[in-house]
């Protein structure tokens, strides 16, 4: 959609040639990579870093585990607390799939994908709650991620990122796996 927009304010009669960009200077020739023209003399805001969208620094990395580190990572946050372990545990998938197959553990959170992708990382501390259920993860804790399979999970680790965070990790087994035998 923003390409369409783009290219729809670029094709106006008021463009001249298209020109191509190189560091050292401004080459003037037509640009074959680009469907569309770009004006002559156009300037683009500068774009600002901003705590969602930094532009120095690369993503965070998400650590994907398996069924035994998850399994550590629960019996840790059950046997002492969210805060002493410092993992938050949030599972993905809709609430009819929980009901389905039940908790992966009681320490576990439940926050569907469509409700992260709706922006709830970036939702106030309060707000967070009072929608939730359950305290906003601070930017320092780990946030563990689980879901049917683990792409799901893979997926909200991806959207925390993009809201600050950066002690990221998805369970690539997902309830498929922890049921199991």
């Amino acid at each position: 959609m923003r390409h369409t927009a783009f290219r729809a304010i670029l094709s106006g009669a008021l463009f001249q040639q298209v020109r191509t960009f190189s560091p050292s200077s401004i080459a003037s020739r037509p640009c074959r990579k680009l469907s569309c023209e770009i004006p002559i003399g156009i300037t683009f805001p500068s774009v600002k870093s901003t705590r969602r969208f930094m532009v120095s620094s690369d993503p965070p990395k998400i650590t994907e585990i398996d069924k035994d580190a998850m399994k550590e990572i629960v019996e840790d946050v059950e046997n002492s607390s969210r805060d002493e372990s410092g993992y938050v545990i949030i599972d993905v998938r809709n609430f009819d799939e929980i009901e389905n197959t039940g908790k992966l553990s009681g320490c576990v959170y439940s926050l569907p994908l469509p409700m992260v992708s709706e922006g709830a990382f970036d939702k106030s501390e309060n707000e967070f709650q009072d929608l939730y259920g359950f305290e906003k993860p601070s930017l320092d804790e780990t946030i563990v991620f689980s879901c049917k399979a683990g792409i799901r999970a893979m997926k909200a680790a991806n959207i925390a990122a993009n809201s600050g965070y950066t002690n990221l990790v998805s369970y690539s087994g997902g309830a498929d796996e922890w049921f199991s035998k």
